[in-house]
């Protein structure tokens, strides 16, 4: 590893520190929310119900291959930081090379699973006669062609981050986004493929992304700490076991939001139709593109609290830890008053249809407060992870996460839609709230 990396690391002042990992992830974020807006802008704008559900639908579905993918970039992130932190570098060489060949492998068999299951799977979705072939020709692309590049791109931005390379983390994922964007309109419109073409423009992104990675591997191959050589690849030494307890609440995460956005789907399809179903597809997509910044500046900051855990320097952990706190909320505040006082200039973005909008509006006032727990969860999440609390993080995940899904089932009963929207501001805010309670009992606890 270069000084200058080692610098950032250990020495760096903390505004600078904090700036150097923490822009590049959330640049790669914001390039990851290009990719999502752009699709929902572009077949937003053909006005067709049946479109707008189909993207909403196979949401949970391609959260799947996300999921995986999350677990093992997580993992290899914390990990290889660490051993680098303790001069490991054939560790963090087996670390990279276990998460990139067992995340691809798992996309795989997912994609071959869902071949068989994709038509009763969509149904229970609530996908209707006139979504069913967007759907399928959505998820060809994004999910069947491009599940494999997609995972591969994500481990390997994390990799890239926790040797200190941000800048290339941030521009590969950050050129793929932005590719994406060119494209969507030409595949959409010029060439008329409506959402199918979004599929295949995410599609092209994924490759595209994938090229770039690997040419930085093979052009940083005599000096980087990572590999992908087969010969590297090992499960055994507690690689396999750190990288999932790190990895798998990150995981399982994205898992447990994925199951109730199922069931959200669900409720809202029975309770409403398919107008409820796209006025809250336009709700998610700009909920989770917020989300996406908060995810960036968490991720941003993980491998520098992992590598200074690691390397026993508390005072500059508890510095790192504070600088990102101020920049998380000071971030969640500023979209939480912009999206509740101003709902209709973010949702007519993407929607032209009155009666979707307007129920859209709705949603998106009551979803909104969850920012507010949200951006303390991901970031106390990082936390818990890179100091090897990762029975914590569990706990949040199993606990939290599973009580949505009941509370979700109860507000229905309820309040109908209005209380399937409100039952995830309800459990993040209260979750965060407790992490923070952990968090303080902890730093109570810990010497000085």
């Amino acid at each position: 590893m270069e000084y200058s990396q080692q610098e950032a690391f250990e020495r760096l002042p903390i505004p600078s520190a904090l700036a150097k990992f923490i822009l590049p992830a959330v640049l790669g974020q914001l390039a990851s929310l290009i990719l999502s807006l752009t699709d929902t802008f572009f077949v937003g704008r053909t006005g067709d119900t049946a479109q707008i559900s189909a993207m909403t639908i196979c949401f949970p579905i391609l959260m799947m291959a996300s999921c995986v993918s999350a677990v093992f970039a997580a993992g290899a992130n914390v990990n290889v930081a660490a051993a680098i932190s303790c001069h490991e570098q054939h560790r963090a060489k087996q670390f990279s090379a276990f998460s990139i060949y067992t995340a691809s492998g798992i996309v795989v068999l997912l994609s071959l699973l869902l071949l068989a299951v994709k038509t009763p799977l969509l149904t229970l979705l609530g996908t209707d006669a006139a979504s069913m072939g967007f759907c399928k020709g959505y998820l060809l692309w994004t999910f069947h062609v491009g599940c494999v590049p997609l995972a591969i791109a994500t481990v390997s931005a994390q990799l890239f981050s926790a040797e200190g390379e941000t800048r290339i983390s941030g521009i590969g994922i950050a050129g793929g986004g932005l590719l994406n964007a060119v494209l969507d309109p030409i595949f959409v419109f010029v060439l008329d493929m409506g959402v199918v073409g979004a599929g295949l423009a995410t599609c092209v992104s994924d490759y595209a992304m994938l090229f770039f990675f690997l040419v930085m591997y093979f052009r940083k191959r005599r000096t980087t700490v990572l590999s992908l050589h087969p010969k590297d690849y090992h499960a055994g030494d507690g690689i396999a076991r750190l990288t999932l307890s790190v990895g798998l609440p990150a995981g399982l995460t994205m898992l447990m939001l994925n199951f109730c956005d199922f069931l959200r789907n669900y409720l809202l399809g029975t309770c409403g139709g398919q107008l409820e179903l796209a006025a809250w597809g336009i709700v998610q997509k700009l909920g989770n593109a917020v989300m996406l910044i908060c995810v960036g500046i968490a991720q941003g900051v993980r491998p520098l609290i992992a590598y200074n855990f690691a390397a026993d320097n508390s005072l500059r952990l508890r510095k790192l830890i504070r600088g990102a706190f101020l920049i998380m909320y000071i971030y969640c505040i500023l979209v939480f008053l912009c999206m509740f006082l101003f709902p209709s200039v973010w949702v007519r973005i993407f929607l032209t249809v009155d009666d979707a909008a307007a129920t859209a509006n709705r949603f998106l006032r009551l979803w909104i407060p969850c920012m507010l727990g949200m951006g303390a969860t991901e970031l106390f999440n990082a936390i818990f992870q890179s100091m090897g609390r990762w029975r914590i993080a569990l706990a949040d995940v199993l606990i939290a996460k599973g009580g949505m899904f009941f509370l979700m089932l109860l507000m229905r009963l309820l309040l109908g839609t209005t209380g399937v929207v409100l039952s995830q501001p309800i459990v993040d805010i209260g979750t965060g709230l407790v992490l923070l309670i952990i968090y303080l009992t902890i730093l109570r606890r810990s010497p000085a």
